[in-house]
């Protein structure tokens, strides 16, 4: 077996059993190998064991990554020789001879491909870009190994690769970092936009900064994502690339009501704390949904605003949406937390009709169940030598049920939401999920 061991003083017995698999390095806790130490950067480099040697890649560190004392982007570790991060120092040592299964790992950046199930849906063609090949391996391992996956997945590690790629292939989607060395991946993104403006565009990333957020959208992605930290969330994001690979664009907006985008959209937004603007629309109404921070503070359709526009929003189940730059909203007319508007809204799209009146108000139709002949208490006595007596007092009056009222909610917890694989939270009008109606 092989390890990377730290010689610093401050650090003796710190080390990490390397295998066939690259190795992120960092201050951060997300890195495999995590070393505390403030001149390491949150993500430093990664690393590789290739034979009785380390393949080691810079991930545009602030401090810098070294191999005897020499500053690389990326090079070759021997055995015995010095690796330097920052002001720490590690040092490789082979303990057994390298098993010679790792050799074909070790390209430094291949072009990977999942084996695609022969059969009828549609194959689209992903490139994920990427400066971390660690990150490019995890998510081909994740999602090519998927039962439902209809992807041809590429990865490239550099802006240059991935411009390749487009020149080759026929690209249905590019998802892409910002942090990329040479050429940033906000760059990266307009020479994409400007060359291939029909292939769909996102960015995945773990920078969350506003600016660079507006300007991802303004120079093309249809949607700015943060990398997610556990397997729900990339459950969550690989929904929304399918879904996403699935929309047809109309006119100027990239997403349709139909499917269950908007939901998804809506949580991701709300999970990752970002400030944005839904536009949505169909042939009869029109509206905005604002999210500030995470937190759903206005929405409004017609002359309806709040909660009572965000429900209408939401309950539309033809036209389009599309995700734009955040800007102040004229009013804050929601107060609710976003978890418990998601719940009301699933809950009311399975129980009620709504239709906008021409005041501020919402029309609400229940649907009841097929009439039925009131229920008969039992025969009871009636006296044979009086008149009918007058309107008695019932002994136990009738209420209506609790589930049926307006004013309630029925809590559905976030695990409830993230129970069905297609959506983390179920969409009452979908075909899985049908509207309550009357029973034959």
């Amino acid at each position: 077996m092989s390890r990377l061991v730290a010689i610093n003083p401050g650090l003796t017995g710190s080390s990490y059993e390397l295998g066939t698999r690259w190795v992120t390095i960092g201050r951060g806790d997300k890195n495999a190998f995590q070393i505390v130490e403030t001149s390491v950067s949150s993500q430093h480099c990664e690393v590789l064991l290739r034979g009785n040697e380390l393949v080691v890649r810079d991930l545009r560190s602030t401090n810098g990554t070294f191999i005897e004392g020499q500053t690389i982007t990326e090079a070759v570790l021997q055995p015995g020789q010095t690796l330097r991060l920052g002001e720490v120092e590690l040092r490789l040592e082979i303990t057994a001879p390298a098993p010679s299964a790792a050799s074909p790992a070790a390209a430094p950046a291949p072009v990977k491909k999942p084996e695609v199930a022969g059969g009828t849906p549609k194959q689209y063609r992903v490139l994920f870009v990427d400066d971390s090949m660690a990150f490019l391996e995890m998510v081909t391992d994740l999602f090519g190994t998927r039962k439902d996956i209809t992807w041809e997945i590429h990865t490239a590690a550099s802006p240059d690769k991935a411009l390749a790629i487009l020149q080759q292939k026929l690209i249905d989607l590019v998802v892409l970092d910002i942090g990329m060395p040479l050429l940033d991946g906000i760059q990266l993104l307009g020479l994409i936009h400007q060359r291939y403006p029909n292939i769909k565009k996102v960015v995945l990333t773990g920078e969350s900064d506003d600016r660079h957020r507006a300007a991802c959208l303004a120079n093309g992605a249809e949607l700015f994502l943060l990398k997610p930290g556990d397997e729900d969330g990339w459950r969550l994001i690989f929904n929304l690339l399918t879904s996403l690979l699935r929309w047809e664009d109309s006119d100027d907006f990239v997403s349709t009501l139909s499917e269950n985008g908007l939901y998804n959209v809506i949580q991701l937004e709300c999970v990752g704390g970002n400030s944005s603007l839904l536009e949505v629309r169909n042939q009869q109404t029109a509206g905005e949904i604002y999210i500030e921070g995470g937190a759903i503070v206005h929405a409004s359709t017609g002359k309806l605003v709040g909660e009572k526009a965000f429900h209408q929003l939401l309950s539309l189940t033809d036209g389009e949406f599309r995700l734009v730059p955040f800007r102040a909203p004229p009013a804050r007319t929601v107060q609710r937390q976003w978890e418990a508007l998601l719940a009301e809204t699933a809950r009311v799209r399975a129980e009620e009709n709504y239709s906008a009146d021409d005041g501020d108000t919402i029309l609400i139709t229940k649907k009841r169940p097929p009439t039925q002949p009131p229920p008969t208490a039992g025969p009871v006595p009636t006296p044979e030598s009086k008149e009918p007596p007058p309107k008695p007092i019932p002994d136990e009056p009738t209420k209506p049920k609790a589930a049926h009222s307006t004013s309630g909610m029925n809590i559905i917890t976030l695990e409830e939401m993230v129970e069905a694989d297609t959506t983390m939270i179920p969409n009452p009008g979908s075909k899985e999920n049908p509207p309550a109606g009357p029973k034959q």
